[in-house]
């Protein structure tokens, strides 16, 4: 992530800064009043301690990534427009219900909600830049010797296990596989008995893709098959029991024009394997771009936020 910039924190509550206004009246100590109430001044500080203890937790994780990543993703237009579809596709669920629906979520504005949406992308968007950066040239190059291969074609029956039970499905899958044994086409028993509406009328046919777009049995079923060779048992997922045909194989592609796609499969792996890791990125990047909070309160508060969130991820 580069064009970094400093930040000192030593957060003024947004609330605090309300109350105080631009009046400035003084206590005898010089402090600014924040509010009078019964003939008593309570002061703008003493509204920020109370309101810290408070609300830290909540509010400062948030502020300083806003600082953060208004700046690295300003005007991102992939950013933007996820926040735009986002917000449409809420705004036709609820129809002439929207702005009721807004209010009572606790958001005086769209733009609030807005706001929030553009904070999450930016966030998921970070995080992912953030460990492509660290992936060595060595986990590249092991993961093309020893995982990707070229992409296969494949045709498959799909017996589901929906509306039956999982013995009657694989019995049935069976009985398939026999017909085929028996020299039957297996295109037309596709089309005949296949439950997946997305192939069936094309004889099952799934077309050209690479690992990690399928389930993982089926994937694992269907690379260890030779071209034009099918399943002779079942290969049991959780759409149900499906027969695979291998139809083809592609040359494995040379690692320069595949990194890209190599990185990406990275990604989505050291994610799916460290459920704390954008925890710890987003941590990370905050140092990188010297975050140095100053209050003794808010740094407790930032600690306690941070392993409380991997603590939920571990947990789940």
């Amino acid at each position: 992530m580069k064009n970094k910039i400093l930040l000192s924190v030593g957060i003024t509550m947004g609330a605090v800064l309300l109350l105080t206004g631009c009046g400035k009246a003084k206590l005898k100590d010089g402090s600014e009043v924040a509010f009078k109430v019964n003939g008593e001044k309570v002061s703008a500080e003493k509204v920020y301690e109370t309101l810290k203890e408070k609300y830290a937790k909540q509010m400062l994780a948030d502020e300083i990534d806003k600082i953060i990543f208004d700046t690295v993703y300003k005007n991102d237009e992939e950013i933007e427009k996820k926040v735009n579809e986002q917000l449409d596709y809420l705004k036709t669920t609820y129809g002439d219900n929207w702005e009721t629906t807004l209010k009572s979520a606790g958001y005086d504005s769209e733009d609030k909600l807005r706001d929030e949406f553009r904070l999450s992308y930016q966030r998921d968007k970070a995080v992912r830049d953030y460990i492509k950066e660290n992936i060595s040239d060595s986990e590249i190059n092991s993961y093309y010797n020893d995982e990707y291969e070229g992409s296969i074609s494949a045709k498959h029956i799909l017996i589901s296990t929906t509306d039956r039970s999982d013995e009657d499905a694989e019995k049935e899958a069976k009985e398939i596989i026999k017909r085929l044994n028996n020299g039957e086409d297996f295109s037309e028993i596709a089309k005949e008995k296949s439950e997946d509406p997305g192939s069936k009328d094309n004889g099952g046919d799934l077309g050209y893709f690479g690992k990690g777009e399928m389930v993982s049995e089926f994937e694992e079923a269907a690379f260890k098959l030779n071209v034009n060779e099918y399943t002779k048992e079942p290969v049991k997922t959780s759409y149900g029991y499906h027969i695979i045909l291998k139809t083809g194989q592609k040359d494995k592609a040379e690692l320069k024009d595949v990194k890209d796609d190599i990185i990406d499969k990275l990604v989505e792996k050291k994610l799916n394997d460290d459920k704390t890791i954008a925890i710890t990125s987003l941590e990370q990047i905050r140092k990188d771009y010297g975050l140095k909070i100053n209050d003794s309160v808010l740094k407790r508060e930032y600690k306690a936020y941070i392993q409380e969130q991997k603590d939920y991820y571990n947990e789940q």
